[in-house]
């Protein structure tokens, strides 16, 4: 049997090559640092946490967006992931097709499936439609249930280079997941006024255990430069469409590509992400921002292609999509919130069109949709009373809710 050591030279594993920082003029955004390092258990910290949580609602009311740093995973440790993860998205188109997450195109999926954006294995290029008939030119590999302890033992349901690194794939999203949200649930806590565990008794049930059903998952994605110069024209130099995530919480790596862009929340301009080096971007998914009662926003987001002296570079993300239980309900009424009842943020007031759901209803029908041309990029859909597309913030000026 061969070792590691053996795979990665079987399988050049060898670091990803960042874009140099770009010399363009392009405005960015700069994010909030939450350093969750200083997170501390025990009364005597308690001030030291209500400064990170205020630290963190100043950015998870406004742009829904804050960078991540000493989050517990060495820059050597990522940089591992991100050479396992170049070599795994390059592998032969051969070996891609015979671990496909689902079909090869979201029209051919159905309705008995989880599809190809969230299903274990790979999502192939030209699966999404991105504008005038380009579809897009990023593959992605994903992995579900990294915190069972069932998945060290999928050797057999992975190509060969990714079941000889299931060990570090399952540590680094497994740090992430067990110790990393936690602490920041606890600082939503502290944020809405309630008891310190609220969130997660209330909407994380059995989180990061075998019995966990919330659907979290970590994925392997790489963008490519379009093929062709008129792709980019058509599409408006998009790799990937505005949206907002379904999760609780999204945490992405941090890269020196200017293609990441928010929609900004007081102006509606799209603004690129200041790169952080060694830090994560995490963003609120619209799972967190239903539990919130819509005090914390979930804010488009989108993937363009990036400055002329970046754009001949690949662009490579490690990701993992923190979500709540599946039958968690997506409203804040079980919490009794005091910062939200003092906002009207309930149902006799600014939430009275909100129709109950649990997150396994959000993120089906949400799912299904988004990819599909019923789903556009207007504020068209919507579906227990919230917008699919979440378009909701930037309509006719800036709302709560």
């Amino acid at each position: 049997m061969p070792s590691v050591e053996d795979i990665d030279i079987k399988y050049n594993v060898r670091p990803f090559v960042d874009a140099p920082p770009s010399n363009s003029n392009v405005d960015t955004l700069k994010l909030q640092a939450v350093d969750i390092s200083l997170f501390k258990e025990g009364d005597e910290y308690l001030d030291q946490r209500k400064q990170l949580a205020k630290t963190l609602e100043e950015s998870i009311t406004t742009y829904g967006f804050f960078n991540l740093v000493n989050y517990g995973i060495s820059p050597k440790e990522t940089e591992y992931i991100r050479a396992i993860a170049y070599s795994v998205t390059t592998l032969p188109d051969e070996v891609k097709e015979k671990y496909l997450a689902s079909a090869s195109k979201k029209e051919l999926e159905t309705t008995k499936t989880i599809g190809g954006e969230r299903g274990q294995g790979f999502k192939p290029k030209g699966y999404w439609a991105i504008k005038n008939n380009v579809r897009d030119s990023i593959v992605h590999y994903n992995f579900r249930d990294s915190c069972f302890d069932s998945f060290l033992d999928q050797y057999n349901e992975h190509p060969e280079l990714v079941a000889y690194h299931l060990k570090e794939i399952a540590h680094y999203y497994n740090t992430i997941h067990r110790e990393v949200l936690p602490k920041l649930l606890t600082l939503c806590d502290i944020i809405l006024q309630v008891p310190e565990g609220t969130i997660l008794k209330n909407y994380f049930q059995n989180s990061g255990t075998n019995q966990d059903d919330s659907g979290s998952h970590g994925r392997f994605m790489l963008y490519q430069p379009y093929s062709k110069e008129e792709e980019s024209s058509v599409t408006e130099n998009t790799w990937l469409r505005g949206h907002s995530d379904i999760s609780a919480f999204s945490f992405i790596t941090s890269q020196p590509m200017l293609s990441l862009q928010i929609k900004d929340y007081f102006t509606g301009d799209w603004r690129y992400v200041q790169h952080r080096p060694d830090s994560l971007i995490v963003n609120i998914g619209d799972a967190m921002e239903f539990i919130s009662g819509g005090l914390f926003k979930a804010c488009l987001h989108r993937v363009v292609e990036p400055p002329a002296d970046q754009k001949q570079f690949e662009r490579l993300a490690i990701i993992y999509f923190c979500n709540p239980s599946s039958k968690a309900d997506l409203d804040p009424e079980n919490i009794h919130s005091p910062k939200l009842a003092s906002l009207g943020l309930d149902k006799d007031h600014k939430l009275k069109h909100w129709e109950k759901i649990q997150f396994h209803h959000w993120n089906y029908t949400k799912g299904h949709l988004l990819g599909r041309s019923a789903a556009g990029e207007r504020n068209l859909v919507q579906f227990f009373g919230r917008t699919i597309e979440r378009w909701h913030h930037f309509q006719g000026g800036i709302t709560n809710v």
